[in-house]
């Protein structure tokens, strides 16, 4: 994630042992990066990371290998800022409540809750939301400690967007995925 101008990396390793992590950047103005044309990255450092015990596994998401993590496709796209949470990987306990201040008007939100071995549908309990004035809640309480991805869509007021089948109901909605981020529920946290 990027903050001002501090990258910050989280790795989670998948097992014991030891990585490289190698670090890859280019300088791109924002409107090259928009064309969507190929561009050369160059290693800037590497880092060897020594894994003793297993912490943590990967949860391999739909959509995981590409976009961006976190709010900044949110606030950039639909001006939704995020109140509590601006990073895109978050440590929590059983109950985590995320908070957006909408910039101009939203509706529809729905969010989607992922873990590898649990269905969709199964998960779609545990989240929900809550608007009040300019400000979005979205209320999630585990089922059990793990990794779990977090995708939330919306739409602005009035415009049509792509597809998106809502699998916890039969109602289908014109939604645009606004951000997800990745949450380690633990009781420790």
């Amino acid at each position: 994630s990027v903050i001002g101008n501090i990258v910050a990396f989280r790795v989670h390793a998948p097992c014991s042992g030891a990585f490289l992590l190698d670090i890859f950047a280019n300088v791109v103005t924002p409107q090259e990066y928009l064309t969507g044309e190929p561009m050369k990255f160059k290693s800037v450092c590497k880092f060897k990371i020594c894994c003793e015990e297993l912490q943590t596994v990967m949860v391999p998401l739909p959509d995981c290998a590409s976009g961006e993590w976190g709010p900044t496709k949110a606030t950039r796209l639909f001006g939704l800022v995020p109140i509590t949470h601006q990073e895109p990987l978050i440590f929590a306990g059983r109950i985590i409540e995320l908070q957006f201040r909408m910039s101009r008007p939203l509706t529809d939100f729905m969010a989607t809750l992922h873990k590898n071995g649990i269905e969709e549908k199964k998960l779609a309990k545990y989240i929900s939301h809550s608007i009040i004035d300019d400000v979005v809640t979205f209320t999630i309480s585990f089922p059990e400690e793990g990794q779990y991805g977090l995708d939330i869509y919306t739409r602005e007021v009035g415009s049509v967007s792509h597809y998106h089948n809502n699998n916890s109901s039969s109602e289908k909605h014109l939604l645009t995925h606004c951000c997800k981020y990745l949450i380690n529920s633990s009781k420790r946290n």
